[in-house]
């Protein structure tokens, strides 16, 4: 047994493509000093060119942005300290922090914001690009102030100012790191790892966990194994599949909000489903709790509404829950009975309520998710069909409209924005709604300049959504961050940042 262990250690070290431990002894850094962490491959360092989101996590300890969305769904400031939105929300005024440094110690100043978000206008690819798809023009009004020219009203502009901001001084950014944030760089062995050290010049405070090494794994089944091994000590569930692999009891975990949004989308131009009737009754009709647990182990909250179930507005909506007996009321008053001997809904001509939904083949939460849609609705009296496509065939079924439902996700770039998926011109809105009432309170959301009115503003979108069901939400999924019993401290992950406090944890 001890030849069998000692084999697969080895072969984890392999998978890792070595770990740099001679370096770090002959620095005398002593490994229970050290945080473990992983990352995929990196093509490069500059943080806004990483397409590996274990990458951008890794850049997020070293790299601040200017806003972050604290555990209430809220936006706080990390680098900046205000944002002054003009009346006719047309343009926007940011007040960075005094005494940021980088961390070659020259001053962090708007400058910097300013190349940024030049940098990512011009870099389409960049995985943050959509952060600044509304800012025309950026300018520094002194060191600390820049003035954003909008292209379009848009108060919720702060909710994107989440990419990291580099520095307008380093030219080769691609292969130096230097950042505002808690850790800077020591060491980079290229296909191996990355040394971090503790920022004693952050403007944050004390950095608690001194040192981070960020060992380069070849995918997520290599991670998953470095982490029961112990050769890693955090990992989320994106690298550490819960479906194959058991949370222990010398691990602990936190789940923590993500923006990915699971729904179903009906087709407005279907004959069937261009009813907002039915489409409401189908919605009352579905328990998105068994949904979540049996569909998404638990790693997911229901949602009835696009608005984050975790945000403190949501416990304020008034959305409709699950609930058949008034499904099939709406049902009946929109001319369909229960045939008798087949249980199926059907109207005055004999035509059966049923409809198909299509699903990605590869994602087997999003199949499971159709397979109890299918059962459930089936209770309610209608008749639903799944088919399974390959990736390439439900994208093309979902660009083309050629669809009556399907099960879709996204990672919204700002949790209070829906234009994309439901606004006529919404760049995913594939399936034919147009709704003036909707138009109007999209609009609503997007100009209200303070937090009153954007509660406002999510409640009249809540009682237009509610009644018009565009399409049926069904969860935002969760992230999950588990960490073995060598780190100590309290685990706050947050939304885009799973190591947000990675700087107060300890190790035994």
């Amino acid at each position: 047994m001890k030849k069998i262990c000692f084999a697969l250690i080895i072969s984890v070290a392999l998978l890792l493509c070595g770990c740099g431990d001679d370096k770090a002894k002959k620095q005398n850094i002593s490994e229970s000093d050290i945080i473990n962490l992983q990352m995929g491959m990196p093509d490069n360092l500059n943080p806004l060119k990483a397409q590996k989101q274990s990458v951008r996590d890794a850049m997020l300890l070293c790299y601040e942005p200017l806003f972050e969305v604290d555990e209430k769904i809220e936006i706080s400031g990390v680098l900046a300290e205000d944002c002054k939105i003009s009346d006719d929300s047309f343009s926007a005024v940011i007040k960075l922090k005094d005494s940021v440094l980088w961390h070659d110690g020259k001053k962090f100043t708007s400058g910097d914001v300013c190349y940024t978000i030049d940098y990512l206008k011009n870099n389409p690819d960049s995985p943050y690009a959509f952060c600044v798809e509304y800012i025309e023009s950026v300018t520094a009004i002194d060191s600390l102030m820049l003035r954003l020219k909008l292209s379009r009203p848009y108060a919720q502009i702060a909710h994107s100012l989440y990419f990291p901001i580099i520095p307008a001084h380093i030219e080769n950014i691609d292969k130096k790191i230097v950042g505002t944030g808690p850790y800077i760089y020591k060491n980079y062995i290229e296909a191996s790892s990355l040394e971090l050290a503790g920022n004693e010049n952050w403007h944050g405070g004390e950095v608690k966990t001194k040192k981070i090494k960020c060992s380069v794994v070849r995918d997520n089944i290599a991670s998953a194994t470095a982490f029961n091994t112990g050769i890693i000590d955090a990992v989320t569930k994106d690298y550490f599949d819960l479906s194959n692999n058991v949370i222990k009891s010398n691990m602990r975990s936190v789940r923590f909000p993500s923006s990915k949004f699971e729904f179903m989308v009906f087709n407005h131009n279907s004959p069937l489903l261009k009813s907002s009737a039915l489409r409401v009754a189908i919605s009352l009709a579905l328990n998105r709790a068994e949904i979540v647990e049996d569909a998404y182990g638990s790693n997911a909250v229901a949602a009835n509404v696009p608005i984050h179930p975790e945000s403190e507005i949501a416990s304020a909506l008034t959305s409709t829950e699950y609930n058949l007996n008034n499904a099939l009321e709406m049902f009946f008053l929109e001319g369909y009975s229960k045939n008798e001997k087949t249980g199926l809904l059907q109207n005055s001509r004999g035509e059966k309520l049923k409809f198909t939904i299509k699903v990605n083949e590869e994602n087997s939460q999003r199949v499971k998710c159709a397979e109890l849609i299918k059962q459930q609705l089936l209770k309610a009296g209608i008749e639903v069909r799944i088919v399974t496509l390959s990736f390439e065939e439900y994208q093309k079924a979902i660009e083309s409209g050629q669809f009556e439902a399907y099960i879709g996700g996204v990672k919204s770039a700002n949790i209070y924005d829906f234009e994309y998926l439901l606004s006529k011109n919404g760049t995913l809105n594939t399936f034919g709604y147009d709704s003036k009432y909707m138009e109007l309170s999209l609009s609503a959301i997007a100009n209200a300049p303070s937090v009153d009115s954007l509660e406002n503003a999510l409640m009249n979108f809540d009682e237009v959504y509610t009644r018009e069901q565009p399409i049926c939400t069904i969860a935002y999924l969760s992230d999950v961050l588990i960490t073995n019993d060598k780190v100590m401290g309290k685990l706050l992950p947050r939304l885009n940042s799973p190591y947000a406090n990675i700087k107060n944890w300890s190790v035994k």
